[in-house]
């Protein structure tokens, strides 16, 4: 009797764990452990500024004494090896380290991102500004314009008033965005509170990320507005490199790094599986519920009603305001309505947590208390053995690494 072909799995999750095991290639629908980093990033970005797309290079742009503001985004991978590379730019013009400054958005609730000049000389890191803004600062944000639809818009006071502004950042799926990137460093992130209050929401779960959202649409009037031309991006890879980067026209790196972010980070089936298991390992993005939240949405994208969910992760993040209403509730759905009516920080990974949860039998690999992961309506697991005894009973099962990358989608 021939032995039946069987398929290699690993999956790293957490810092430094990882589930492994041999499954029957017949049960497996989707093995996607997720794409390395590049090996030499600051030279896939020395190669990439040097020939942008649809622009002249950077220093083109630039003056010797105007006033520069690097707009970055938090969740950005190899954020030193940008800066370092894109000062060389700045410097071949002349331009002065103590009128650059290095924007990065609020993060409400969320730990302060690691100093992103670490690869410059100690002398530029001292001269160069570094700084996260407050939207709760009243003081901190200036009028900038009013869009064409009537809203006022307020900005971060550097970057209202720099003669240079440089988003640089990730493009990556979004629940709200459908893609996340290029000029959504800007806004809501560097306005005021009642901008960052006006962009909550629960996402659009009918909707594929390239459908037409509202506020993608003004996030790109404001860059308009502001003249933004010339971006740097970067693709996220599994874990904390990046795959893939970009700088050039708005339109051109966006468009770019859309298909990349399809091309590697899609997940389209031709049916729903009995099983999915998501990984998470540590990436820039950071190892909390955000993160969990994300990879639950993929899984409930695939996963067919009734099935199981498998998360493997070392979360030991407290819930916030909005996974305490969950465990308040006495089922999922019922934690909707006052999720939408207070607006928590956590709104994103409560909700999908609750949708995911409703859906189908959800299980975590974590370092929570066994008690708190009941009352948020999932199944502890004390370790990988427990996967593979689940997987043992499935008859068919997706397998997804760095899955709070990802977006399923079924065709």
């Amino acid at each position: 009797m021939p032995l039946k072909e069987s398929i290699s799995i690993r999956l790293p999750f957490g810092g430094c764990q990882e589930f492994s095991c041999e499954l029957e290639s017949q049960r497996v629908a989707v093995f996607r452990p997720g794409p390395a980093g590049m090996s030499e990033p600051a030279e896939a970005i020395r190669k990439t500024l040097a020939s942008p797309m649809s622009l002249p290079c950077l220093d083109r742009a630039l003056v010797p004494d105007d006033n520069v503001v690097i707009a970055l985004d938090r969740q950005t991978p190899g954020s030193p090896e940008l800066i370092a590379e894109v000062w060389h730019y700045l410097e071949r013009r002349d331009i002065n380290p103590e009128r650059v400054t290095i924007l990065q958005p609020a993060g409400l609730g969320t730990s302060r991102p690691a100093d992103p000049r670490t690869l410059l000389p100690e002398s530029l890191r001292s001269a160069i500004t570094w700084k996260i803004h407050d939207p709760t600062d009243e003081h901190s944000c200036a009028y900038l314009a009013t869009t064409s639809g009537g809203d006022r818009i307020y900005l971060a006071k550097e970057v209202v008033e720099a003669d240079f502004v440089l988003p640089i950042g990730t493009t990556a799926f979004d629940p709200l965005l459908g893609y996340r990137g290029t000029h959504s460093v800007v806004y809501p992130g560097l306005s005021t509170v009642d901008a960052l209050a006006r962009t909550v929401g629960q996402g659009h779960r009918e909707l594929a990320p390239r459908d037409s959202r509202p506020l993608r649409q003004l996030v790109d009037e404001i860059a308009w507005l502001m003249g933004i031309q010339f971006v740097v991006q970067v693709v996220a890879a599994s874990g904390e490199g990046f795959l893939d980067v970009a700088a050039g026209s708005s339109d051109s790196v966006f468009d770019h790094c859309r298909k990349t972010v399809d091309d590697h980070w899609m997940i389209t089936m031709p049916e729903r599986v009995d099983t999915v298991v998501v990984a998470i390992p540590h990436d820039t993005s950071g190892h909390g519920w955000t993160q969990v939240g994300q990879a639950l949405a993929t899984a409930r994208q695939l996963v067919e009603a009734d099935g199981r969910i498998v998360v493997l992760s070392e979360i030991n993040e407290p819930p916030g305001d909005g996974l305490k209403i969950l465990c308040g509730c006495e089922e999922p759905l019922d934690a909707l309505h006052p999720l939408r009516e207070r607006r928590p920080q956590d709104l994103f990974a409560a909700s999908q947590l609750a949708g995911a949860a409703d859906w189908a039998r959800v299980y975590l690999v974590s370092g929570l208390e066994s008690d708190l992961v009941e009352n948020l309506f999932m199944f502890p697991l004390e370790g990988t053995d427990q996967v593979e005894r689940l997987l043992a009973s499935s008859e068919s099962c997706a397998l997804i690494g760095a899955a709070q990358n990802t977006f399923g989608l079924i065709e």
